[in-house]
């Protein structure tokens, strides 16, 4: 059994998370710890969902108390929130003082199946390898090997340990060092029917138009799905990425079992 699941969401996430939440609840009812503005609280509220526990540590006062303590990492692209991304190892010890153990994910999962019987609950860490399918000695050395936004962890050392690879070793945001954490912890990995995201999609270009290829799935074997399903949290991308990410859009969302699919749509 998972004990917890966290994430962390502001405003422009709120549909988002609250499709996420609604697909854990398809097979989990542990709690979720959500790190949250008010704005993203006050929609997640109007939807009753049970056993979602909210702190607003997503402000603008908090977020910026943060920013100060990570000046010094390089801003990589005018996507990522350094100080939200802080907030991730926040959140999980959070949810580890409360629960014993969490399922840490980002916003944009949505999950198809149950995946309590995925934990190895003999490691300390479980972490989503990328398995990029394009370039991948650069896409890794740049990227990382390992995915932030998957992971499930039961050690309270974890998230100081991530927060100092964070800070001080790794070459992109908080995910290019992440192999730095197998020096302190006893990790296994999730296969690749977890955390289908983008990196897993081959992209062709024909005059300058961008496509994704299907990887050669199974549809039925995937546990869990990457990506953005609503476009306000992407529209300060750039344009090469926002058009990837329609396009991953338009794949996946319609593969959604009915009852999220509905639910996407009815937000």
């Amino acid at each position: 059994m998972i004990s917890s699941f966290s994430v962390c969401a502001n405003d422009m996430a709120k549909r988002e998370v609250a499709l996420l939440i609604k697909s854990i609840r398809q097979f989990h009812d542990s709690p979720v710890f959500v790190f949250c503005d008010l704005g993203a609280k006050t929609f997640l509220e109007s939807l009753s969902f049970d056993n979602i526990h909210y702190k607003l540590e997503l402000e603008t006062d908090k977020l910026e108390r943060r920013e100060r303590l990570i000046r010094h990492v390089t801003d990589q692209n005018g996507f990522h929130s350094k100080s939200i991304i802080l907030s991730k190892m926040d959140a999980i010890e959070w949810a580890l003082w409360e629960a014993g153990d969490t399922f840490f994910v980002d916003a944009d999962i949505v999950f198809l199946k149950p995946v309590d019987q995925e934990i190895d609950r003999s490691m300390e860490l479980m972490l989503s390898p990328h398995f990029h399918v394009e370039d991948k000695v650069n896409q890794t050395r740049t990227y990382g090997s390992f995915n932030a936004g998957y992971l499930w962890t039961k050690s309270m050392d974890f998230p100081q340990a991530w927060r100092d690879v964070y800070t001080a070793r790794s070459n992109f945001y908080e995910q290019e060092g992440m192999v730095h954490l197998f020096e302190a912890f006893d990790i296994k990995t999730f296969g690749k029917d977890h955390n289908l995201g983008f990196w897993r999609f081959p992209r062709q270009w024909n005059r300058g138009r961008l496509s994704l290829i299907e990887p050669a799935i199974d549809w039925d074997d995937v546990k869990s799905v990457h990506f953005h399903s609503f476009p306000e949290t992407y529209a300060h991308a750039d344009k090469g990425l926002i058009k990837g990410y329609d396009l991953l859009r338009e794949i996946i969302l319609p593969r959604l079992p009915d009852e999220l699919k509905e639910f996407a749509y009815a937000l």
